[in-house]
């Protein structure tokens, strides 16, 4: 167990306060901790590089262990310390959706994150607790097995992040999480509609070529780290063969956007209990980080009259827009 400080509170003062703290703690009662700075407009006066952004550690390192983190704040406030308790979600992420993340001093166990303090007060009235009690104080804290945290790159977050770098150096846009389009001018016409939803589009205009993929990652259930099931991403894969639903002027147009379709799981070994079966359809199967697995074989439902219409209407879908060469073009 040690302290984490996502470095730099934005007073300096303040900041050297905290570090003066982490180095007596350590010193009298053997708790190490680690600055780790966090990509925030850094004031001028640290030049510490960035080791990560505050996204990433909300999503990754705070918000996975919301309830756990509250209730060990709960815990130490009926010892009798001041602390402000609330959700990650409401502590660290603004209603604009600004997350703030750097100053905050963590307690981590086995990169599980027990206890995230944010504001000065309650991050002073934790460490002068910790200076007087040492282990004590921390024995009383909730904790969970490692065994539950499914690592950030086996995440289907984290996966569709990676595709979708790699996909905007070849195509000119690549859409995430697609459900419908919105409003045109006052008229829902076309209207296009995914069910389930698309993760990743990536669409290429002068080739006329769409692509189409389903991501499925690691989840934790009832304390174990498993895949997504099969029969969910078999069943919602193949709804992309005949994917999205289109009425245009008044008439439903059949058929796929998509050229080729996708199923891309973290790794290779993933694919062993189903490939057989897949080989019998013409969705590729992708591995994020080892690569192609089998290779998609064009969607015979494909409808080039509902990719025109698919295209010609991007701008109605640029809320799902997250990348491409040409994303700024409708953003």
């Amino acid at each position: 167990m040690h302290l984490r400080y996502y470095a730099p509170y934005y007073d300096r003062e303040t900041h050297e306060k905290i570090l003066s703290y982490l180095e007596t703690i350590r010193r009298i009662h053997n708790i190490d901790y680690e600055e780790i700075p966090v990509k925030h407009g850094f004031p001028e006066w640290y030049s510490k590089k960035a080791e990560m952004s505050e996204v990433y550690v909300y999503d990754y390192h705070l918000k996975p262990f919301s309830i756990l983190i509250l209730s060990n704040c709960n815990k130490l406030i009926q010892m009798g310390l001041n602390l402000r308790c609330d959700t990650v979600s409401s502590k660290f992420k603004s209603r604009s959706g600004n997350i703030y993340v750097a100053g905050t001093v963590a307690l981590i166990e086995n990169e599980i994150v027990l206890l995230a303090l944010k504001y000065e007060d309650e991050i002073f009235e934790f460490l002068e607790a910790l200076l007087r009690e040492g282990w004590r104080l921390l024995s009383v804290l909730e904790k969970i097995k490692s065994k539950t945290v499914v690592s950030p790159k086996e995440s289907e977050k984290e996966i569709k992040r990676a595709l979708i770098s790699a996909l905007s150096k070849k195509f000119d846009y690549v859409l995430m999480n697609v459900r419908q389009n919105a409003l045109s001018g006052d008229k829902w016409d076309p209207f296009i509609a995914f069910s389930p939803d698309a993760d990743i589009i990536a669409v290429n205009e002068e080739e006329n070529f769409i692509i189409g993929i389903e991501v499925k990652g690691y989840r934790s259930n009832r304390g174990f780290t498993q895949k997504a099931n099969i029969y969910e991403a078999i069943g919602e894969v193949m709804m992309y063969l005949g994917n999205p639903y289109i009425k245009y002027r008044g008439e439903k147009i059949e058929g796929s956007i998509f050229d080729v379709v996708w199923l891309c799981y973290p790794y290779k070994r993933d694919f062993e209990d189903f490939k057989k079966v897949m080989e019998l359809t013409p969705i590729g199967l992708l591995s994020a980080y080892e690569g192609v697995v089998k290779e998609p074989e064009k969607n015979p439902f494909v409808n080039e009259r509902a990719k025109k219409v698919f295209m010609e209407n991007l701008s109605t879908l640029r809320s799902y827009i997250r990348g491409g060469r040409k994303m700024h073009k409708i953003i």
